[in-house]
């Protein structure tokens, strides 16, 4: 905080009768990327620094973005905006949200700092030297090291940082032939030095030969039941946490908005929580774009319906605390039973991705998708299928649990477990 003279800026404020918040986001990367077409590595190391300047002045607001400035430019471009603010438009629930506390944290793991270019290099080449099936073949590969801090402070001298870093590698495999085409890749976001695993690229590939070598069994439309696996739950999760925005809300625009707090909206024993301080999370946040620290808040206790999100003007219109903004951090589903054993058991279709989803019918709750799946037979993967359209109802969905797998992925800000249902008609 040394190189930003907060003393100059609060002498600069109280001069024009202001008030004011600023964000400052700082990140330094080191990537390294493959190109098969051209079979080269490139590396790339770079900073980045951004500044969001919000002034308020007689319930006038004017926000100004910066990208790629010095952070000693930052009181010439307040002199700016000083000098027109007072065009801004008025609205009387326009101020600067009262927030006066202070924190600072630190998620950053050391030893992800003295990762250097030749450590990933070396974990490229585990890749590069690895010996892959017939037509398969490195579609793309990519490395990083990230590192972060962010810092907000306002008038009322409220002062939070938060730093964090991580590495994170992608792997895509293609086969390919004269008579076909197919891949499937790997994304790993972790709190840790990078360790590509062998193993996980011998499961890929596995998974490609799985899609390209069908049974052809002829699949009858009926009502089965059904897995879905964890990364496929990520995207329904991910559906119903944004739909919790307050003013999406009160707008009819959700598909919460025929529900009221401490509604049970469908199911039992499904539990939401967003957590925004978990060890060895790559999501982890201690405060919001508002300033608002964050803390652990149930969404959904055996779905019933507990808590929306709010910003801070939204939050003084019904006279509510703020409950974060911008982001979620997170998501934990929680379940007080989970089942260790086969996720395929007793099942007879398993969905592994979702291939696009096309809308989501916010009075109805119904969605279309299409999707990539598997036949079960003897709990055991067997007829791979690619592009089935289908139609369902979330609400129809969730309701009808089967079970919820003991096989929780953490991925970027969520952790999650596959899920199976009871008696979906599939077509």
């Amino acid at each position: 905080m040394d190189k930003l003279n907060l003393n100059e800026i609060q002498k600069l404020f109280a001069k024009n009768n202001v008030n004011w918040f600023i964000n400052i986001f700082t990140s330094t990367k080191k990537v390294l990327e493959y190109s098969p077409l051209y079979k080269e590595i490139s590396v790339d190391s770079s900073n980045w620094f951004s500044t969001n300047i919000n002034i308020i002045k007689n319930n006038k607001k004017w926000v100004y973005n910066i990208d790629w400035c010095e952070i000693n430019d930052i009181q010439n471009w307040i002199n700016e905006i000083l000098k027109v603010i007072d065009l801004a438009e008025f609205d009387k629930d326009i101020i600067v949200p009262q927030i006066t506390d202070s924190i600072e944290k630190d998620f950053s793991v050391p030893e992800i700092e003295t990762v250097d270019f030749q450590m990933l290099e070396n974990e490229f080449n585990k890749v590069k030297n690895y010996k892959f099936n017939d037509f398969i073949n490195i579609e793309s590969f990519s490395i990083w090291i990230v590192s972060y801090s962010k810092i907000f402070i306002n008038s009322l001298w409220s002062i939070k940082t938060q730093s964090d870093n991580s590495s994170f590698y992608s792997l895509e495999l293609v086969w390919e032939n004269d008579f076909g085409k197919d891949s499937d890749y790997i994304y790993k976001d972790i709190k840790w030095i990078p360790n590509i695993n062998l193993d996980e690229i011998k499961e890929l590939e596995k998974l490609i030969l799985n899609k390209i070598s069908g049974n052809n069994q002829t699949f009858n439309s009926w009502n089965y039941d059904i897995v879905l696996d964890k990364d496929v739950v990520i995207d329904f999760i991910d559906i119903i946490i944004e739909n919790l925005w307050a003013e999406d809300i009160r707008e009819w625009v959700s598909l919460f908005s025929k529900n009221k707090i401490w509604d049970k909206i469908f199911g039992d024993d499904f539990t939401l929580i967003n957590n925004p301080d978990l060890p060895w999370y790559t999501g982890n946040s201690v405060f919001d774009w508002e300033w608002v620290t964050t803390k652990k808040t149930v969404i959904l206790d055996k779905w019933v319906f507990l808590s929306k999100f709010y910003n801070y003007k939204n939050a003084l219109k019904e006279w509510l605390e703020n409950l974060w903004n911008s982001s979620i951090y997170n998501i934990e589903l929680i379940k007080s039973k989970t089942y260790d054993e086969n996720i395929l058991a007793w099942n007879k279709i398993l969905f592994t991705n979702l291939m696009a989803l096309h809308t989501v019918d916010a009075s109805t709750w119904k969605y279309s998708l299409n999707w990539e799946w598997y036949l079960i037979e003897n709990w055991k993967k067997w007829d791979f299928i690619k592009n089935i359209s289908l139609s369902w109802n979330v609400i129809d969905l969730f309701s009808n649990i089967k079970n919820i797998w003991n096989d929780y992925k953490t991925y970027w800000n969520y952790r999650v477990p596959s899920i199976s249902f009871y008696n979906q008609k599939v077509v």
